[in-house]
């Protein structure tokens, strides 16, 4: 990949540099006559920059390392290039560079990546998320709230954290790790402070009704023990302890806004007098406070099924407990649904989903309407049983009741357990763990029963 613009009197070179599983190939032309030119010539007057669309010139300019006014060399624009690919924020990189007795002009060529996750700050709760992203920004000239997958700008990251907590005195030790699902792709870049203990201490609430406000206090007594401090955690709270307590009074709208964290001081016993030594480790206390506004309180002015043909719908209202005219308990909702999906599990429909959609209202409530998508049915497939000599096995699978090729019922198996339990000798202490398989290229569904007598105490 050459560029060639027409120049008199000057020298042009380009070099290429593609990357692939995150490996470096250079393709380079033959040596130049750069680094031999007079001082004067070799000044950097100019750095353009073209291709990339996620990122402003002047930051790449930045993160290259080039500087302008500075003399220049071969060296140190293959050196830029480097610096610039070894980020993970571009997957092609090409430069090309002209010279005059003014001085030399450069232009780097680019190719985004498109790999990016965003950073979670999990407990750095010595600094706001804005504090943080601002400061990495002024050491990070490419950061913008995400990173690559890939690359050393996470780590560029990490020093800038680290040396924020040294600046603070803060004697903690930054880490970070690649988050996702079991088995799945990177969702994120986690960052972490080591070697610091932070509890929670009170959780407070602004802007929550006085009728709200006791379910909340008794809520946020749920967030787990130790009450060891991070940000996943407290998402978790508001998801599945906060939230639900307006969602249950028929506050469908209503919003929490992010933990507002106050210490006592920096981690050190000096400054902060509520931090204590726990081994190796520091102790710090803060308090959380979360805005909460609650929004609208929404009344159900009528439920409609859409997508069911197993079962009526006239049968599946009787199975939800919401009335009309009453605030729209959506919490009491989904409980009523995981019964009906329940339901279809016993027909076979075990991939089947309900979902509730909000037709909202102001002047006269909200309309739900549940859409229901059954898939196919599924079939009982193969009954293992391990751990159990012949005899036993033989009881056990006389009294499973569903024979191959019939109708898988997704609920059987918890009735079955208990009483296979009695057919067991009474005398050892059995443990017992399923696995249930479903195949969905033949719509069959597997039971693995695995037994083990468990160790006396």
């Amino acid at each position: 990949m050459m560029f060639l613009p027409r120049k008199a009197g000057g020298l042009l070179l380009a070099l290429l540099f593609t990357f692939a599983a995150r490996d470096l190939s250079i393709a380079q032309s033959s040596p130049t006559a750069l680094d031999h030119l007079p001082a004067a010539e070799r000044k950097l007057i100019n750095i353009k920059i073209t291709g990339s669309k996620r990122y402003p010139e002047d930051a790449i300019a930045a993160a290259s390392g080039l500087q302008m006014g500075s003399t220049v060399t071969e060296d140190e624009l293959k050196k830029a290039s480097r610096r610039l690919g070894d980020t993970g924020a571009f997957s092609e990189i090409a430069y090309n560079y002209s010279y005059s007795s003014a001085g030399t002009k450069v232009e780097f060529h680019l190719t985004d990546t498109t790999d990016y996750v965003p950073v979670r700050f999990e407990d750095f709760v010595w600094f706001t998320d804005a504090d943080l992203r601002q400061h990495i920004k002024e050491h990070v000239p490419l950061f913008n709230g995400e990173l690559p997958k890939f690359g050393r700008m996470a780590d560029e990251v990490s020093d800038v954290l680290q040396a924020m907590l040294v600046e603070g005195a803060i004697p903690g030790h930054v880490d970070y790790q690649r988050v996702g699902k079991d088995d799945g792709p990177v969702e994120a870049i986690a960052y972490r402070v080591s070697d610091v203990l932070i509890r929670v201490g009170n959780i407070d609430f602004t802007g929550a009704g006085d009728a709200e406000l006791p379910a909340l206090k008794a809520a946020a007594d749920k967030y787990p023990p130790p009450r060891e401090y991070s940000r996943s955690r407290l998402n978790q709270l508001v998801q599945q302890q906060l939230l639900p307590v307006y969602r249950a009074r028929g506050y469908l709208k209503a919003v929490f806004g992010d933990p507002q964290l106050k210490t006592a001081g920096m981690p050190n016993s000096t400054t902060a007098p509520d931090i204590v030594e726990v081994g190796p480790r520091n102790q710090t206390v803060i308090d959380v406070t979360f805005a909460v506004t609650p929004g609208m309180q929404y009344k159900l002015k009528n439920l409609s099924w859409a997508g069911n043909h197993e079962f009526p719908s006239n049968e599946l209202q009787k199975m939800v407990h919401l009335e009309i005219g009453k605030p729209a308990n959506t919490v009491l909702l989904n409980n009523d649904l995981k019964t009906v999906q329940i339901l279809y599990g016993s027909r076979g429909y075990i991939t089947a989903t309900l979902k509730g959609d909000a037709q909202f209202n102001d002047s006269d409530g909200v309309a739900m309407v549940i859409e229901v998508k059954e898939g196919p049915v599924y079939h009982m497939g193969d009954l293992e049983f391990r751990g159990l000599d012949n005899a036993l096995t033989a009881k056990l699978r006389n009294a499973w009741t569903i024979r191959p090729g019939d109708v898988y019922n997704a609920g059987y198996l918890e009735e079955y357990l208990p009483a296979a339990r009695k057919l067991l000798p009474p005398t050892l202490d059995w443990d017992v763990s399923s696995h249930v398989t479903a195949n969905l290229h033949d719509k069959t569904v597997d039971v693995d029963l695995i037994y083990s007598v468990k160790a006396p105490k």
